[in-house]
């Protein structure tokens, strides 16, 4: 395998299983989605956790997309910005803040259920949620370290912006999962960058 490929395994892994899971519900229900088709492949809906015990949801719903457009932008910015992440964080880091963005996107949008039953009639699907989960990831290394990190940071941040007012401005989109996507990224970078910084000081 072409060591490029190797360095962002889990990067193209995660654009892999997406471009399936949405080929595979194109057959099966069309180019677009309804919520209805959502939830019967997977799609977060916070009562058929709370009263089936669905959890698995909490983690397949980031891999659905319900149209051409929403597959298509995730998967651009995936790319760009996954290939990138994996190379700075390494696979092991990567790995668990991609693990805790997800997790992330769709708690969030279940603990604001149980605290004020929001979102009961709504369906969420996507990796939207974590790949803003990356976007926390680099904030935290430029909130940590500076240098090339901010310099990064800042080419997107204009992007960030468009992209959250876009979360606010369309109701389709979920601000929800996408602020719980960063947060987890950003608070699950932090964690392990002063993981492996108590390590060095330790064994220096």
């Amino acid at each position: 395998m072409d060591r490029k490929y190797k360095d962002c395994i889990i990067t193209y892994v995660l654009m892999g299983i997406c471009i399936i899971v949405y080929l595979y519900t194109t057959l099966r229900y069309g180019v677009e989605m309804s919520a209805m088709e959502g939830i019967e492949v997977g799609g977060f809906n916070p009562l058929y956790i709370y009263y089936d015990h669905e959890y698995f949801r909490f983690i397949t719903a980031n891999f659905i997309h319900f149209g051409l457009m929403h597959i298509f932008c995730n998967i651009y910015s995936l790319y760009n910005l996954g290939i990138l992440m994996e190379k700075i964080l390494k696979k092991k880091k990567y790995a668990i803040v991609i693990i805790v963005s997800m997790l992330s996107t769709t708690c969030f949008s279940y603990l604001l259920f149980l605290l004020f039953n929001s979102g009961t009639n709504s369906v969420m699907g996507g990796i939207s949620g974590v790949i803003f989960g990356l976007i926390g990831s680099l904030l935290a290394l430029s909130v940590l370290y500076g240098d090339v990190y901010s310099y990064l940071f800042k080419q997107i941040v204009s992007s960030v912006v468009l992209m959250l007012f876009i979360s606010v401005a369309v109701p389709s989109i979920s601000l929800v999962g996408h602020l719980g996507g960063m947060i987890g990224g950003f608070a699950a970078t932090f964690v392990l960058e002063k993981i492996d910084s108590k390590k060095e000081r330790i064994i220096n």
